[in-house]
Parts: C-alpha cells; sequence; structure tokens
C-alpha cells in the first residue's frame, strides 16, 4: 500500500533557508492528474533523551517564542550536520541538563509533523545517570525539573507537558518500564 498514493514533484524552489530550517515549495501532481503546491520546512532531525534514574526523569523547563510560553519537555535538541542521533542525544543531555549516561538504548522514531516538515525525531532512554559539566548553549535558558513518571504523566494529562515529542517519550517509557517488568 505504501507508495500508491505517491504524488509526483513537477518543481521545487526553496524561498528561504536559514541556519535551522529551509522553507521550500513543490509543485505537485497528485494521483488523478490534479495539481497542487506543498509547502515544506525542512529540518535535519532530532532527537528527544528520556533520562531515567530509576525513580525519575529529567525535564527542563523553557522559554519557547513560537508559542509564547515556557514549556516542560524531555530535552531535546536538534541534529547538527552528518551527526549520528545517538552522539546528539548524548550532547543534548550534556549541554541542557549536566547529565551523562551510562546505558543508551533506541526507542521510538517519528516524523513530528510530516504534513509540513521533513522533520524525524528518535527517542533514547539514558540511564546509569551521572552529573557532567554544564556546558549549557548560549542561546539557551533552561531550568531543571525532576519528575515522578506518575508526575510526568499527570501534568501530561492536565496540560503542563505540551509538547508532541514529551507527550510520546513519556508513553514510550511507561510502557518500556511495564513491559520489562520495572513498575
Amino acid at each position: 500500500m505504501i507508495g500508491r498514493m505517491a504524488e509526483r514533484t513537477l518543481s521545487s524552489e526553496r524561498h528561504f533557508s536559514g541556519t535551522l530550517l529551509t522553507l521550500r515549495v513543490d509543485q505537485v501532481e497528485l494521483t488523478d492528474g490534479r495539481r497542487s503546491h506543498r509547502e515544506i520546512v525542512e529540518h535535519p532531525g532530532a532527537v528527544a533523551i528520556v533520562a531515567w534514574d530509576g525513580a525519575r526523569l529529567a525535564l527542563v523547563r523553557q522559554w519557547r517564542h513560537a508559542v509564547g510560553r515556557d514549556m516542560l519537555e524531555v530535552p531535546a535538541g536538534t541534529l547538527d550536520a552528518g551527526e549520528e542521533p545517538e552522539r546528539a542525544a548524548r550532547r543534548e543531555l550534556a549541554e541542557e541538563c549536566a547529565l551523562g549516561a551510562k546505558r543508551w538504548q533506541a526507542g521510538p522514531r517519528f516524523f513530528t509533523a510530516p504534513g509540513f516538515t521533513t522533520e524525524e525525531l528518535t527517542v533514547y532512554l539514558a540511564t546509569g545517570l551521572h552529573a557532567t559539566e554544564a556546558q549549557q548553549a548560549d542561546d539557551e535558558d533552561l531550568e531543571v525539573v525532576w519528575l515522578t513518571l506518575e508526575d510526568a504523566v499527570a501534568a501530561a494529562d492536565d496540560g503542563r507537558i505540551a509538547d508532541a515529542k514529551s507527550l510520546v517519550a513519556i508513553g514510550w517509557l511507561a510502557r518500556h518500564l511495564q513491559t520489562h517488568g520495572e513498575t
């Protein structure tokens, strides 16, 4: 079934190219011959980290200008050019939480909003946590917040955690712990 509904790209034009994102507009032909256009945000990909100490997970609170509010999220970040996702996860955990981990496990990989962006995100479970030297990026102001899984699920339920990557990551952790007899 995959590919049965594929659209054919007739032309593609980049309207904006920034340091993180590129905006592309494609002219496409649908399977029935009709023509349309697609506005695409090209993104290099990202990672999200479930930093789990066996009782709590590390989250970060930060201002998100695009939505005009502070958000409580799992640590995360964009891949650098050519960077492997696990390497990015290690870098981001150190930058955002001043933490390292002895064990890393890849979790779900998903497209964040396939209707308009190419961003693909990989979730990692980081355990065996230990403090590292803080390496916070110059353009971020973050506060590390530790929550039990029960409190994180409650925060997701009541809207205190409201971003997709964190909702996916917390739900995956809950299922993962249940499946492996750790809850």
